[in-house]
């Protein structure tokens, strides 16, 4: 793995020493393990949002996450797939929130050359900004400002104990007809998915319904969701509350018998 010098503090430095051993390749279950190994090295309580999770989220594992998923067939195939459908909406305002080391952002910033970019985070790392300079209509932002074409959330809702909210507050900078692509896992592939958003995998596309978020076509493990109506989260708050129940319900079944009633459960929830 090709790590950058530049913009590192000494204690990212050695970090990433001690775990990229000479020029052995690290695989996704080798990122997931060391993401993992940073919660339970901040002792996170993923039912407690308190400041071991600030702490968790600015560990130099999620410097080496970005500097991964530069190099990880996989995750390039999936951001390319993205770029090309963003490309293909010819939007002239473009948000990624949560866009953390910005390599998708990036790329769809030279693709989409006429466009404004803004990649959203609080505090993003100077290699990453550095990187983002050289891409003239990418810039970071605090916060999202104005109207946008195109949001995206990547890999963001599973992380947040409160998923609807954020949709909520974000999808309110989007225009009526724009699009936000989002892509969720919720599931438990690593420690910081928080499980109590875990029944959102059958039913988020009933709550982004009711939010006037329209599903529409799937894009990779994602899918693009059109505004086409004022955004609120009460009538998905009622969606929310059926499907932790059915959830805990069918979540103890077998894995076919779980799928197979969780689609005819949860598509009533539409």
């Amino acid at each position: 793995m090709i790590i950058l010098s530049e913009n590192l503090s000494t204690t990212e430095r050695t970090y990433l020493s001690s775990v990229i051993i000479d020029d052995e390749t690290l695989d996704l279950e080798g990122m997931w393990a060391l993401i993992n190994a940073a919660w339970k090295e901040c002792q996170c309580d993923p039912d407690i949002m308190d400041e071991r999770i600030s702490v968790f989220y600015e560990h130099p594992v999620w410097l080496l996450n970005g500097f991964f998923i530069e190099q990880h067939d996989e995750s390039l195939s999936n951001r390319r797939d993205f770029t090309n459908y963003v490309d293909s909406l010819k939007p002239r305002r473009i948000a990624d929130f949560g866009g953390g080391y910005g390599s998708l952002a990036r790329m769809i910033g030279s693709r989409c050359s006429d466009a404004e970019v803004h990649i959203v985070e609080l505090h993003p790392h100077a290699a990453a900004i550095s990187l983002t300079e050289q891409t003239p209509n990418v810039r970071y932002v605090p916060k999202l400002t104005g109207e946008y074409d195109v949001l995206i959330a990547t890999d963001v809702f599973e992380h947040v104990p409160d998923p609807l909210v954020l949709v909520e507050s974000t999808a309110a900078h989007l225009r009526t007809g724009g699009e936000y692509l989002i892509a969720n896992c919720f599931w438990p592939v690593i420690r910081c998915h928080l499980p109590s958003t875990f029944h959102f995998r059958w039913s988020w596309d009933a709550a982004m319904k009711a939010m006037n978020l329209q599903p529409g076509k799937p894009v990779t493990y994602g899918r693009a969701y059109k505004r086409v109506g004022p955004i609120s989260a009460i009538a998905a708050r009622g969606i929310e509350q059926r499907s932790k129940r059915w959830f805990e319900l069918i979540e103890w079944m077998p894995g076919r018998v779980r799928a197979l009633l969780a689609r005819f459960v949860f598509s009533g929830l539409q």
